[in-house]
């Protein structure tokens, strides 16, 4: 007589031999891969360098002996702005009038005084200082390449530095939702291969019990959809029973795409019907709360059960 197995024991056995003996590791090319979306933290940084010298320069002039804290409020603040406003668009939420008018105000600062302060410190450079705006614009031509290259280089950082800020703010606001929402690298991965290992694992320990071949495939298929089909306590991800079944016609591999979908929108609506009140939120904020709970779905999956509800 054969023992009924402890699917939740294999489980946690398979997927920690798994992690240790198979799981794929990250490559050279996938680390820096991985690294570009960061490169904004550098980009924000020497912006601040390049700009703060400037607006400090300009504002002591308005506050004598406080202006070196300006360039916090003024580059800071265009961060912070086009971050909430990355953060309010991906949450489907409504930007505040204020919020605009602060990024509005703070961007014609910021181009205000980089550009002057650039403008100041070029001309004092080239000893222009004792011409007129009106004076060097009418002798450009005849100035030093070198000057005109300067001047230039001044108007257009007063477009470059702030616009970068926006941009890196921006950038900023995606590095924070990637990292809400997305998986280890190695958690995808087991979440592709997990039925097929756990399968495999029960299959083999019911050859072992003496069950012929044909039996212990189709009790391993059964209990093992059964268990992954079904939200648990410890955060199983769903695949379909389906995807064991690797080698099968191309349609077979589409009816098992299907399947995945509809099991994934099941355990969706269903967390849903339990928790009518989330379905007033937003989809990033749902997301967020399925995978905090353990279900693993995308943001087109959540988005397209919440569309049915309405």
């Amino acid at each position: 007589m054969s023992e009924m197995l402890d699917i939740e024991s294999v489980y946690r056995e398979e997927r920690k031999r798994w992690l240790r003996e198979e799981a794929p590791r990250r490559s050279v090319r996938d680390i820096l891969i991985g690294s570009v979306p960061y490169w904004i933290v550098l980009v924000a940084l020497v912006l601040y360098g390049l700009s703060a010298p400037h607006t400090a320069s300009v504002f002591d002039k308005l506050t004598p002996g406080w202006g070196w804290i300006a360039p916090i409020g003024v580059e800071f603040g265009l961060l912070y702005a086009a971050f909430r406003r990355r953060l309010a668009k991906a949450g489907q939420e409504t930007v505040p009038w204020t919020l605009w008018a602060l990024e509005v105000l703070l961007f014609l600062t910021a181009m205000l005084v980089n550009g002057a302060g650039s403008f100041t410190s070029v001309v004092a450079v080239t000893q222009l200082q004792d011409l007129s705006f009106t004076a060097i614009i009418e002798g450009f031509g005849n100035l030093p390449a070198t000057t005109q290259a300067a001047l230039v280089m001044a108007l257009l950082s007063a477009f470059i530095i702030p616009i970068g800020a926006l941009v890196a703010g921006d950038g900023l606001a995606a590095l924070a939702l990637e990292r809400r929402t997305s998986n280890n690298f190695r958690e995808e991965r087991w979440q592709e291969v997990e039925f097929t290992v756990i399968y495999r694992a029960v299959f083999v320990r019911y050859l072992q019990q003496g069950i012929t071949e044909r039996d212990a495939r189709q009790r391993a298929f059964g209990e093992v959809k059964g268990y992954l089909g079904r939200g648990n306590p410890s955060g199983v991800r769903l695949l379909s029973a389906s995807n064991g079944q690797n080698g099968h016609s191309a349609n077979g591999q589409s009816g098992q795409s299907e399947q995945k979908m509809d099991g994934k929108k099941a355990r969706v609506r269903a967390y849903l019907n339990a928790n009518p009140d989330l379905a007033q939120l937003s989809v990033n904020q749902v997301l967020s709360t399925l995978k905090s709970v353990g279900v693993q779905v995308g943001r087109t999956t959540v988005a397209e059960v919440l569309q049915e509800r309405k």
